[in-house]
């Protein structure tokens, strides 16, 4: 049976009659089609989910009466951050949907060299869709914890203001693979860069600052392709999905 899930930016008690917000309103009736009386999972991204039944299935303010609570967690053990080369929208949609999807927990759009450029209120909307992609994300896979999704930081501040203890930058010909890594576990950053890749320059300035030059593979893969690859390769190989 499908379940349905969505998510509510607020206070949730179990008992209570909540009232969506109109997009969520809009998404439960309209694009999910529920119906009154359809069973619903509602979460807030502190933890847990709650049931409901829809009550009053309005397109603009769907009321759900919240019936009990499930303290269920779905996250990953390890911590990843992941710090991405801003690419081009339908790209970096694809990558922050997949990221949130595969468990990662912080998601940092930096602004790299081979980026198009991106002024403030440009960004600000850019950080609104990829946060509702998040959410969607979050909705879609069960996690009941929102990544955090930073604002649109520059290059350099990105890499030296993380203080993961394991630090990966996805570079095709680097010599080290992923196996030899022996990861922390509770701390892990990969860097990926936009189309066209890092410079050479930022792939020194990562190094510097800590991050280990990493190939995946013999080809080299697309920008939308190699972050949510190598963050499904880790939780193979170190997290839950082995």
């Amino acid at each position: 049976m499908r379940t349905t899930r969505i998510y509510h930016n607020g206070r949730i008690d179990t008992g209570d009659t909540l009232k969506l917000s109109a997009s969520a309103s809009n998404h439960l009736v309209r694009v999910l089609r529920c119906r009154k009386g359809s069973t619903v999972t509602i979460f807030n991204g502190e933890g847990g989910e709650y049931t409901g039944t829809l009550q009053n299935p309005d397109l603009k303010a769907a009321l759900i009466a919240i019936n009990g609570f499930t303290e269920t967690s779905r996250e990953s053990r390890l911590c990843i951050t992941l710090i991405q080369g801003i690419s081009r929208s339908e790209h970096m949609d694809t990558t922050v949907q997949k990221a949130t999807e595969l468990g990662v927990n912080e998601i940092i759009p930096a602004l790299c060299a081979r980026s198009l450029t991106v002024k403030k209120e440009r960004a600000l909307k850019k950080h609104e869709r990829w946060q509702q992609i998040v959410i969607s994300a979050c909705e879609q896979s069960g996690r009941n914890s929102l990544p955090v999704l930073h604002e649109v930081t520059a290059f350099d501040a990105a890499i030296n203001e993380i203080p993961a203890t394991t630090r990966i930058v996805l570079d095709p010909y680097a010599q080290d693979s992923i196996i030899g890594i022996t990861p922390d576990q509770s701390s892990i950053c990969i860097l990926s860069g936009p189309e066209g890749g890092l410079t050479e320059q930022e792939i020194t300035a990562a190094a510097g600052a800590g991050f280990e030059r990493v190939r995946f593979g013999p080809r080299i893969l697309r920008t939308e392709t190699a972050a949510p690859a190598l963050i499904a390769a880790l939780q193979t190989l170190w997290g839950d999905m082995g």
